[in-house]
C-alpha cells in the first residue's frame, strides 16, 4: 500500500512539473528559421528533393543541411498541419504558440520516458523504481534557469526538432542495446525488431546535426571498453592471440546493431562535406581547437547547474567504492567510466563539426546535449543503485541530499510566462491591419532574430503567417522607432 501511495505522489509530481513545463513553452516566442523550414525557403527546396541527398554528387549540388532530410520533413510536415488542426478550437494566433508547447513539451516526456527505461531496464512505467528515475531526472529540463548552459528542450522550436529530437530518436534505436549492455538483459531477436531497425538507422543517420557523431565516437567507446575487458580477462598467450580472443568474443548482437547505423553516419558526414552552411563559415581548424579550452570553462563554470551536477556524481561514485563495491556496483561505476570517455573523445571531435558565429568557443548547450543527457543519465542510475542498497539510517541524510539537489534545479527553472507577450501583440496589429505592408508598433522580434525594419526581409515570414491563417492575404511587415 505503501509503495502505491509513494508511487502515486511522484507521479503526481512528475505531471506537475511537466505541465510547468509545458506553460513555460508556452510563453516562448517563435524563433528567426521557422518560415525557412515550414514554407520552406528556395534553399531548403533541394533537401524534399534528393531526401537520401544523393544530389551531391549525381548533380554536383551544394545546399544547406543535405543530410537532415528527416529533421526538415517533421518539422515542415508538423508546422504545415496542427496549427491549422488547432483552430478548431483556439485562436489562429494561439494555435501556433500551442503547437510549439505541445511539441516540446511531447519530446521533453519522450526523453524522460526513454532515460527512465535506460536507467531502470524496464519499459513498466507502472514500477515503482521506473517513477523514481523519472522523478529524479525531471528536474535537469530547464526551460530557463540553468538553460543558457545545459538546456536540452531549446527555447527555438526549430532547434529543438533538430537537437532533442533527433537524440530522442538515437536512443530509441539503441534502446535494447542499452538494456543489453547496461543490465544483462537478452538482445531481441525479434523479426520485427531486426526489420524496423534497419530503416530506422537510416532515420537517426539523417537527421539533426549531431547523431552521426554521437554514433560514431560511441560505437569506438563500446567496442573498445568490450575488448579491453576481454583481452585482460583472456588466457590466451600473447598479445595477438589475446586481441583476436577480443574481436571474436564481440557478440553479434553489437555488430547487428552498430553495422548499419555506423554505415549510414559515415555516409552522412559524408554529405556533410557539401553542406552550404559550412563552406560558407569556414574557419581553420587550428583556431577552433584553440578555442576549446575556453569554451570547456565558460560551458561548465558560468552558472551552478553543471557544478551541483558534477559534486554529486562525485559523492555517489564515493558512496559506491566504499560502501557499495559488489557486482552491481562496479557495473554502475563502469557505465560512468564510458561515460566519461565518451564525453571527452565527443569534446575533442567537437571542432571538426565546425564553426558557428552564434557558438564562438565550439561548446555550447545545444552542440554537448548528448553529454549532459550521458551526464543526467548517470546520475539516475547512481542515485537509484544508492537508495535501493542503502539502509534506512543511511537514506535518512541521503535522501534530504537529493530532494535538496532536485529543489534547486526547480528553483532555478523560473517561469517566466510573458516571454512572447510583445510578439503575440504584433501579430494580432499584422492580422488586424487593413494595409499590405504593416508599420507595427511592438519593439521586438517577430519570427525573427532581429528586428525587421525593411518591408522585403518579411517576405517568407508573411508566406507564414498567410499558410497558418493568421492573415487573409499576404501582408510584409517591418518595425520602425517612433
Amino acid at each position: 500500500m505503501l509503495r502505491k501511495i509513494l508511487y502515486i505522489v511522484l507521479l503526481l509530481l512528475l505531471l506537475v512539473d511537466l505541465g510547468y513545463s509545458f506553460r513555460q513553452h508556452l510563453s516562448q516566442p517563435l524563433d528567426g528559421d521557422m518560415a525557412g523550414g515550414i514554407v520552406p525557403e528556395n534553399s531548403i527546396k533541394p533537401i524534399f528533393r534528393s531526401p537520401l541527398g544523393t544530389a551531391v554528387f549525381f548533380e554536383h549540388k551544394t545546399y544547406p543541411n543535405p543530410n537532415r532530410y528527416f529533421s526538415h520533413l517533421m518539422f515542415k510536415e508538423y508546422f504545415n498541419s496542427v496549427p491549422v488542426w488547432l483552430q478548431s478550437f483556439v485562436s489562429p494566433i494561439d494555435s501556433v504558440y500551442l503547437s510549439c508547447a505541445i511539441a516540446k513539451t511531447a519530446i521533453q516526456l519522450l526523453l524522460i520516458l526513454l532515460l527512465a527505461m535506460v536507467i531502470t531496464g524496464t519499459k513498466n512505467v507502472f514500477r515503482l523504481d521506473f517513477m523514481v528515475a523519472a522523478v529524479l531526472i525531471t528536474p535537469f529540463f530547464q526551460t530557463n534557469g540553468y538553460r543558457g548552459y545545459m538546456g536540452i528542450i531549446d527555447t527555438s522550436t526549430t532547434y529543438t526538432f533538430f537537437y532533442a529530437l533527433p537524440i530522442a530518436i538515437l536512443m530509441l534505436y539503441f534502446l535494447p542495446f542499452f538494456w543489453g549492455y547496461c543490465h544483462g538483459q537478452r538482445f531481441s531477436k525479434s523479426i520485427f525488431v531486426k526489420f524496423f531497425l534497419l530503416p530506422l538507422a537510416l532515420v537517426v543517420c539523417l537527421s539533426g546535426p549531431l547523431n552521426p557523431g554521437i554514433v560514431l565516437v560511441f560505437a569506438v567507446v563500446i567496442f573498445w571498453d568490450w575488448m579491453v575487458k576481454k583481452y585482460v580477462a583472456s588466457n590466451q598467450g600473447g598479445a595477438v592471440s589475446k586481441m583476436l580472443f577480443a574481436i571474436k568474443s564481440i557478440p553479434g548482437a553489437y555488430w547487428f546493431y552498430f553495422i548499419p547505423v555506423v554505415l549510414f553516419s559515415l555516409y552522412s558526414l559524408f554529405l556533410g562535406k557539401y553542406n552550404s552552411i559550412d563552406i560558407d563559415n569556414s574557419v581553420s581548424l587550428g583556431r577552433l581547437y584553440s578555442k576549446l579550452p575556453e569554451g570547456i570553462y565558460y560551458q561548465f563554470t558560468q552558472k551552478l547547474g553543471f557544478p551541483i551536477l558534477f559534486g554529486i556524481l562525485i559523492l555517489n561514485t564515493f558512496l559506491i567504492k566504499k560502501y557499495f563495491k559488489t557486482s552491481e556496483g562496479r557495473k554502475v561505476l563502469n557505465a560512468f567510466k564510458v561515460v566519461g570517455i565518451f564525453s571527452l573523445l565527443y569534446i575533442l571531435l567537437l571542432p571538426l563539426g565546425g564553426y558557428r558565429p552564434y557558438r564562438p568557443y565550439v561548446l555550447r548547450y545545444d552542440t554537448i546535449l548528448p553529454i549532459t543527457l550521458s551526464l543526467i543519465f548517470i546520475f539516475g542510475v547512481t542515485s537509484l543503485f544508492l537508495l535501493k542498497q542503502m539502509s534506512g539510517k543511511q537514506k535518512v541524510w541521503y535522501v534530504p541530499v537529493i530532494v535538496g539537489i532536485l529543489l534547486i534545479f526547480t528553483n532555478a527553472d523560473k517561469p517566466e510566462f510573458d516571454k512572447n507577450k510583445c510578439e503575440k501583440l504584433a501579430l494580432k496589429e499584422i492580422a488586424e491591419s487593413n494595409s499590405k505592408i504593416v508599420k507595427i508598433h511592438e519593439d521586438c522580434d517577430v519570427l525573427s532574430w532581429q528586428r525587421i525594419v525593411k518591408p522585403e526581409d518579411s517576405e517568407l515570414n508573411a508566406q507564414l503567417l498567410f499558410l497558418w491563417k493568421i492573415t487573409g492575404e499576404k501582408k510584409l511587415y517591418y518595425y520602425s522607432q517612433p
